[in-house]
């Protein structure tokens, strides 16, 4: 991946999450400033709707009214209706009105009649909780009341109305919402720097995948190229000798087949690298004897070992039950044994040693051939690795046994090591989770 195409995706990735924050802490702030502001007036309404309910507080400010503007003896002053506790609310006043759309109450208002004398009468909504706006000519400032207002049947007395000043959650109101959004804004300030982050990071695993996704194309492409080229050098010399027999030209023939099944070979393993990157590759785990499938296992590689004059031991010191894939796991022991006898030399021991171990099923496979340097340790289960390219190219490696290996390994999340042995050799160490169905 290119610098250019890199600083573009990180671009496009770090005002993916800018925006993302945005929308986020919008919505955030939408939400609580519209749930407040519904809870805020909740109870200011409710008490209003109480209010016209209950006639004790409308007949309280109607004994009020009636005791200023009427002139009684003492004896015959009407009687004062019981007074509720909450009908002495602060910024809680009813107003009586006449039909003329009078306020007949003014002397029970007493002060607060100067904030109400700006009010007029509307009918329009009767019974309906409405939001007033008046203008104070004593304070010029905005007044704000919620107000309800419903008809009475008296004579003198038409409409009765409640009214509850709001100015104080109003206020309230205003200063939370300038404290969420100087938080939104900090925080999305903030969001920025973690944006940034984020698109730098997310980018990380992209960009090691593509580099791996190139190497593996490159190397591919490389080893392919070797064997391909060899065929047709091979053929292309046998159309320039037509008078040649099959006897003449067995020795071209028998190395373009070579190079075929080395070939085949490489496709066969890329193929299966291909599917394990892509999850394709499916495990059927089946319940199995250690101690018999290992026994089966060697058997042919020992035969291997003694024509090359080498030994190969089979030690199992405890028989167990585990459950794994038994061809992907006797592929995983073919390429271990297939390395082993490859890179010994006449006279070297080779050995398999299984034991049980608290949680895991362990198995090294050991060699006395060249112990392996500590930078080749580090890549040797890399795709393509060989820590000789010449030998490899003797042996017929291409660098992919080991790879497989080990994703086969983690498959069944286990895994595996290397280590030198002293005073030389290899021992190649699996691990395997003994009770993972």
């Amino acid at each position: 991946m290119n610098k250019n195409l890199s600083s573009k995706q990180r671009s496009a990735f770090f005002f993916m999450n800018l925006s993302a924050f945005a929308i986020i802490f919008i919505l955030l702030g939408i939400i609580i400033l519209q749930v407040l502001s519904q809870t805020a007036y909740r109870e200011t309404d409710e008490t209003l709707v109480e209010m016209t309910r209950r006639s004790e507080f409308i007949q309280q400010e109607i004994f009020r009214y009636q005791a200023d503007s009427l002139i009684f003896p003492t004896s015959e002053q009407p009687k004062e209706p019981p007074r509720s506790p909450s009908s002495n609310s602060f910024n809680t006043q009813i107003i009586l009105w006449s039909k003329e759309g009078e306020i007949l109450n003014k002397e029970a208002l007493g002060g607060r009649f100067s904030e109400l004398e700006n009010l007029r009468l509307e009918t329009a909504n009767l019974e309906e909780v409405e939001t007033l706006s008046l203008q104070s000519d004593v304070e010029n400032e905005e007044l704000i009341f919620h107000s309800i207002t419903q008809s009475y049947d008296d004579n003198e007395i038409a409409y009765v109305q409640i009214v509850s000043n709001v100015n104080q959650i109003q206020h309230s109101l205003q200063n939370f919402r300038i404290i969420v959004i100087g938080c939104m804004i900090a925080f999305w300030l903030f969001s920025i720097g973690v944006s940034y982050w984020l698109s730098t990071n997310s980018m990380k695993p992209v960009l090691k995948a593509w580099q791996k996704q190139q190497e593996f194309v490159e190397n591919a492409s490389h080893e392919l190229r070797t064997p391909l080229t060899i065929i047709q050098n091979r053929l292309e010399g046998l159309f320039r000798k037509p008078d040649h027999t099959i006897i003449d030209e067995s020795e071209n023939i028998a190395l373009a087949l070579n190079e075929t099944r080395r070939l085949t070979g490489l496709t066969t393993d890329l193929l299966t690298i291909a599917r394990s990157d892509a999850n394709q590759r499916t495990l059927d785990k089946t319940a199995t004897d250690t101690t018999e499938f290992l026994t089966e296992l060697v058997t042919p590689f020992k035969e291997m070992a003694e024509i090359d004059d080498k030994t190969l031991d089979l030690i199992t010191k405890n028989t167990l039950t585990v459950h794994f894939d038994q061809k992907k796991i006797y592929q995983v022991f073919v390429i271990l044994l297939d390395n082993a006898l490859k890179y010994t030399k006449p006279g070297d021991k080779i050995q398999v040693i299984s034991t049980k171990e608290y949680k895991s099923w362990e198995v090294h496979v050991t060699n006395t051939g060249p112990s392996i340097s500590k930078e080749a340790q580090v890549h040797i289960f890399d795709r393509f690795y060989r820590e000789d390219k010449s030998r490899a190219k003797e042996t017929g490696g291409y660098g992919l046994g080991l790879s497989i290996a080990k994703q086969i390994v983690e498959e069944h999340k286990g895994e595996i090591t290397v280590e030198n042995l002293s005073p030389q050799g290899v021992d190649f160490c699996i691990k395997f989770p003994r009770n993972v169905k």
